[in-house]
């Protein structure tokens, strides 16, 4: 990854653009690994952290407050121990997919961008249903970033392709 950072310095922004949405990628997926592997190993501590949360968030005035904290007591009662596990297993696939797109993108490997494209999109896809079932700003927000990583790599897979057709 440094040396990512030392080649950037000569870039231009897009890029710089495309390094920062790949690595926030990776971020994403590194915590929804982390979180799955929580969720597994101490199913009862979400609702123990929902709980505090709602207990935090009440204490402030204001109708998006209001709104946020009726959210976070929506799914702390409709997770059940099953709901937990299907979504442990999901951050889990969904962390170690991404944490291996990213990878593979940093490390400019050119037959695993049209992978890392289909992988982007199908998450897209399903977040895009999700977020038509029950919409939330938080899923509007992923989607939004998501919809964004895909035009970059992309257009980096298009760049990528070009700079190998002229070596």
């Amino acid at each position: 990854m440094l040396r990512h950072l030392e080649k950037l310095e000569n870039k231009g922004w897009y890029d710089k653009a495309y390094f920062v949405t790949v690595a926030v990628k990776g971020f994403d997926g590194l915590t929804e690994l982390i979180a799955g592997l929580w969720l597994i190993i101490a199913p009862a501590s979400l609702h123990i952290v929902l709980h505090a949360l709602f207990g935090e968030v009440t204490e402030h005035n204001g109708h998006f407050m209001q709104f946020v904290a009726q959210n976070i007591a929506h799914i702390d009662t409709s997770l059940t121990a099953g709901g937990i596990f299907i979504v442990s297993l999901f951050l889990l696939a969904h962390g170690v997919v991404k944490l291996v797109t990213v990878y593979a993108l940093l490390r400019e490997i050119l037959w695993a961008y049209p992978y890392a494209l289909a992988i982007l999109i199908a998450f897209f896809v399903y977040q895009v249903y999700v977020f038509i079932v029950s919409p939330s700003i938080g899923m509007f927000l992923f989607s939004l970033l998501d919809a964004i990583i895909i035009v970059m790599v992309y257009g980096e897979w298009q760049k990528l392709k070009r700079e190998h057709a002229h070596e």
